[in-house]
């Protein structure tokens, strides 16, 4: 065969993968197994591909391991929520625009902000649950509730940065699950009850299987929202969007919107209560 024959990007493809298969588990030394970074984008340029798609690659592939979906995701919906995108500017400046939309957007309490990677966990006590109160009252700060939120972040090398934002679930899960219980016990009681009536359980079973389908519906809903509304903190982070500030969103809530209510005078300063202070 020469050596010169040309192939395209489908057929390289098809024979990385094809000789992975044949090799199967091979036994070698690390250090004869492992490529440089440059070395792999070298030889990816030499076949045709594009070399922003393999740095993208490679910096995805740092990010770490994708959770894996479990059965009871489909279920339920997925226990880790796990979000993916490309943002124009350096990791530490795209880390620290979501670490400003979590903190004052979300109201969620900073753990870690380091090293392309953080950490922000539920804030507890009366003052948070008092927040997040306020904040759903405006239809915003939705990831509040959330036990924690984990964002990884790594340089592409084109000028932009690929991020993971990862939202646990799990007691969110729980909760359904516990509910999903009760349903099936109260049911089965109720089961129970109406068998001795005879026809009567025909009557109640239909009910526990339409209350255990609600729960499996209200779990996948959720996790698709928690999804939808990760795409919009990265949209707003990439778009440069700053978050309200609670204070700030309240006053033109209570204040600025009032139709047919005059705005605060031109040096005064409007308090949230909606006084004006000269």
């Amino acid at each position: 065969m020469s050596d010169d024959l040309q192939l395209d990007h489908e057929v390289v493809a098809r024979i990385v993968r094809r000789a992975t298969e044949l090799a199967g588990p091979v036994s070698i030394d690390d250090a004869h197994t492992r490529i440089s970074r440059a070395a792999l984008i070298a030889a990816a340029d030499e076949v045709g591909l594009p070399v922003a798609a393999v740095l993208r690659s490679i910096a995805v592939e740092q990010l770490g391991v994708v959770p894996k979906a479990r059965l009871s995701d489909r279920l339920l919906g997925a226990g880790v929520v796990s979000v993916d995108d490309e943002i124009e500017g350096t990791s530490d400046d795209v880390l620290h625009r979501i670490d400003s939309w979590l903190v004052d957007g979300h109201h969620r309490r900073r753990d870690r902000l380091r090293s392309g990677r953080g950490e922000w966990s539920k804030r507890s006590g009366l003052v948070g649950v008092t927040v997040r109160r306020m904040r759903a009252a405006t239809g915003e700060g939705r990831l509040g509730t959330y036990q924690l939120i984990a964002a990884t972040v790594e340089e592409i090398g084109t000028g932009s940065t690929a991020v993971r934002v990862t939202v646990d679930r799990q007691s969110d899960r729980a909760v359904a699950v516990a509910g999903g219980a009760i349903v099936a016990v109260g049911g089965a009681g109720g089961i129970v009850a109406a068998a001795a009536s005879g026809p009567a359980v025909l009557l109640v079973a239909p009910i526990v299987v339409l209350g255990s389908i609600g729960v499996a519906l209200t779990g996948r809903r959720r996790a698709r929202r928690t999804e939808s509304e990760v795409q919009r903190l990265l949209e707003a982070v990439a778009d440069h969007q700053h978050p309200t500030r609670l204070r700030t969103e309240v006053t033109q809530r209570v204040i600025g919107r009032r139709s047919g209510s005059p705005g605060p005078q031109r040096g005064s300063v409007a308090s949230v209560d909606g006084s004006v202070v000269s």
